[in-house]
């Protein structure tokens, strides 16, 4: 593991929790319930004044009580508190403080101010922090995780996530468990008063879990030039994908009293530094969550060629409109792959790029369609990308024999993305045995096209920076 600060906000092997409780209804309660549940294997301290046990654990008066050293003190109780709290903490027997609290610069001046109070007190104890404002850190590894939230479980995975707001939180058990995206780490900055972007690029960037970063910001806070350095340094090696916030003056105000982040400079200098870095910019959200599962599950394409198959003729269209929309161009598919399909042809000749599967399953006596295109597709030197719609009845037949020709694909070190006909449920038996494979299910065929290009987009960077 890499020889950074921030090892021991992701691996402590004991944690003290500031404001734990009993009560389930309070969300504080999650705090500790969740690393009981996960399996976290260090120690674990409630703090409270008035409580003698949480679930089952020792609970301590102050954290003064514990009379041990502790990797990491994470501090969630009312902001009218903390100044006293902090004061009291002695900087020998800590390794770092994660501050829950929220309430201080994102409120105005006079929260501000006693930011900057917390912020002096901890470096003059030399007690590097995470926030405030913070829902940090999660480490699928340890079965380490802050959380507000009950957590279904906490599969481990290659991507990483900074986030300078929660946002994650209510969706996080959703991201896991039904879209099926595998995280290796995450730190929530928060308002960002000492540790910021900068520190978890930095960290991440080292770490050999980490395949794939993904950024979401508010604002700059660890300068901006060594933040730009750091991803020139990263992109080679890993991807890095970025969802700034307040991009629009109505965003910015939003963003300041969110995070009490002020964002200034020019959106499109920071749109073409990003692009220079090698970063990948997304808009949304969604794009965000989408691009971190296409990167993680598959490999960068060799070229830009894609072989295309729908059930309706008019997506298709739709589908080959995306892909010279999004700088890709449609393959060729050669001699060879004409002879694997042409037993699956109907009684006419059909083409073979986009693959109409309507008339194939229509028409032809041939069952095994999906995993006869695919298969010729992967072999077929002429295509680097493919992308495939489920059939409708797809999902109420036996996933292994349908699929297992779709392995073919990655085998062959072909991006394979897939949609379906109609709206997407992840918990569906076909849909999770192919993400078990690496093989991603998305929404529509849009959504699939840009993920494509993405992936060739960052090949072509790679191949000239």
């Amino acid at each position: 593991m890499p020889d950074h600060f921030l090892k021991r906000f992701l691996y402590p092997e004991s944690v003290a929790i500031i404001g734990a409780t009993s009560n389930k209804f309070a969300v504080n309660y999650h705090l500790v319930e969740n690393l009981v549940n996960l399996g976290y294997k260090g120690k674990i301290y409630p703090v409270h004044p008035k409580l003698d046990e949480v679930l089952g654990i020792k609970t301590f008066k102050t954290f003064n009580d514990i009379g041990e050293y502790v990797d990491l003190v994470v501090i969630s109780i009312a902001a009218r508190n903390v100044l006293e709290i902090i004061k009291n903490l002695p900087a020998d027997k800590i390794g770092g403080v994660v501050l829950v609290t929220g309430g201080f610069s994102e409120i105005g001046e006079e929260g501000k101010k006693i930011q900057d109070e917390i912020a002096r007190i901890f470096k003059e104890k030399e007690i590097r922090v995470i926030g405030p404002n913070a829902l940090s850190p999660i480490n699928s590894s340890n079965k380490f995780a802050v959380s507000f939230f009950t957590m279904a479980g906490l599969p481990s995975g290659n991507v990483s996530f900074i986030f300078q707001s929660g946002m994650y939180e209510p969706r996080f058990n959703w991201i896991m468990m039904d879209f099926h995206l595998g995280v290796a780490k995450l730190i929530d900055l928060g308002n960002k008063m000492d540790i910021n972007e900068v520190d978890a690029l930095e960290y991440l960037s080292q770490d050999p879990e980490t395949k794939v970063i993904c950024i979401h910001l508010e604002s700059i806070k660890g300068g901006g030039r060594r933040f730009f350095d750091l991803l020139k340094q990263t992109t080679p090696r890993k991807p890095v994908i970025v969802l700034k916030g307040g991009r629009t003056e109505a965003g910015a105000k939003a963003a300041m009293s969110h995070t009490g982040s002020l964002l200034q400079g020019s959106d499109i200098v920071f749109q073409t530094a990003l692009r220079q870095a090698g970063a990948i910019q997304v808009d949304t959200l969604d794009d965000f969550l989408y691009l971190a599962k296409a990167f993680s599950y598959l490999p960068i394409p060799k070229g830009n060629r894609v072989a295309l198959a729908t059930f309706p003729g008019g997506e298709a269209v739709l589908a080959t409109d995306a892909v010279y929309q999004n700088g890709l161009v449609m393959a060729k598919p050669g001699q060879s792959s004409y002879e694997k399909l042409r037993k699956t042809f109907p009684a006419w000749e059909i083409a073979l790029n986009p693959y109409d599967f309507g008339i194939i399953y229509t028409f032809s006596a041939f069952n095994n369609n999906h995993g006869a295109f695919i298969e010729a597709m992967a072999d077929d030197e002429n295509v680097d990308c493919i992308a495939v719609q489920l059939a409708p009845w797809g999902f109420n037949i036996d996933p292994v024999r349908f699929c297992t020709p779709f392995l073919t694909a990655a085998l062959k070190g072909k991006p394979l993305v897939v949609w379906p006909p109609h709206m997407l449920r992840f918990d569906t038996e076909i849909i999770t045995w192919l993400e078990a494979h690496s093989i991603p299910v998305f929404p529509s065929g849009a959504i699939c096209i840009k993920c494509l290009s993405a992936l060739n987009k960052y090949r072509s960077w790679l191949a000239n920076p």
